[in-house]
């Protein structure tokens, strides 16, 4: 019998190990941000008192964004996803959620659509490489000042169309975590962030007024990665973007998978754009 109930800080290594059944890249530090974020929405499926399931959903606004859904590999096909997602589903109305995103893979999407979610033709790409053939710490994209962050966030809010403050302070804050900002005549013109990851370092988001400035962010950001990680790789979750997708690949980056963006009840414009280079990665946004 399925008990689902809300997730607690306890439970990280329990979901961590979901995580590790699918090859996630997701660390603790991941977990405690999106129970930071939205602790009543951070759903697990208990059998006998062991997490056998989650599905989590971070807020912007009233935009809603399903991600960190996972059932046991062993325990599949006994309609534990269903309940868990419809959980999620009767959470985010009385959230107050009037959007619901997600990136789908294509296992995923036959249940999405079931549940009235609609594809867009827009794609989110996983490109994972070497930090050695893109690191540069520039010194135009310097480390982030708290005063930098109004000006980040109107940047931010004009380029992806939702909130994120807290999401972007939550990541600024972490632990091996690194921030770069773009500054010119006052005003930011980019921005990025990077962290640790399971199996490769990420970057993301990344956000910035043109192509070039995305470079300069995501080579500081790199070199960053190689302080912090040593040899490790850096993935990036590329929102549709084929001229930084090619910059990428001429510099020996792979892409490894390819998810579709869905949303409930209609698609909307947001977490994406000529302007946003890198999301935060894939299923957060």
């Amino acid at each position: 019998m399925l008990e689902i109930k809300t997730l607690g800080y306890a439970d990280i290594p329990a979901a961590l190990h979901l995580c590790e059944q699918v090859n996630w890249n997701h660390l603790a530090s991941d977990w405690a941000r999106t129970l930071t974020l939205n602790p009543d929405a951070c759903l697990g499926g208990f059998e006998d008192g062991t997490v056998k399931a989650t599905c989590t959903l971070t807020r912007f606004g009233s935009i809603g964004w399903v991600g960190t859904f996972l059932v046991d590999q062993s325990l599949r096909g006994k309609g534990y996803g269903k309940r868990m997602f419809e959980a999620m589903l009767a959470t985010a109305q009385r959230q107050g959620v009037t959007c619901l995103g997600l990136d789908s893979s294509d296992a995923g999407r036959p249940i999405y659509l079931q549940y009235g979610f609609q594809m867009t033709g827009q794609g989110i790409e996983l490109w994972t490489g070497p930090t050695d053939r893109v690191a540069d710490p520039h010194e135009a994209a310097r480390p982030l000042q708290e005063i930098d962050w109004a000006s980040l966030l109107a940047l931010d809010e004009a380029c992806v169309l939702v909130p994120r403050e807290r999401q972007l302070r939550a990541l600024a804050s972490e632990p091996d975590a690194s921030a770069r900002v773009i500054v010119e005549a006052g005003r930011t013109c980019a921005f990025g962030f990077s962290r640790p990851g399971r199996l490769t370092g990420t970057i993301g988001p990344v956000v910035a007024r043109d192509a070039r400035h995305a470079g300069l962010i995501v080579s500081a950001l790199a070199a960053d990665r190689a302080r912090l990680d040593g040899a490790k790789a850096v993935g990036l979750a590329i929102p549709d973007h084929a001229p930084f997708s090619a910059w990428l690949a001429e510099r020996g980056f792979l892409m490894r998978r390819r998810n579709i963006r869905m949303f409930r009840p209609e698609p909307r414009a947001m977490l994406a754009g000529p302007s946003v280079f890198a999301a935060t990665g894939l299923g957060m946004g």
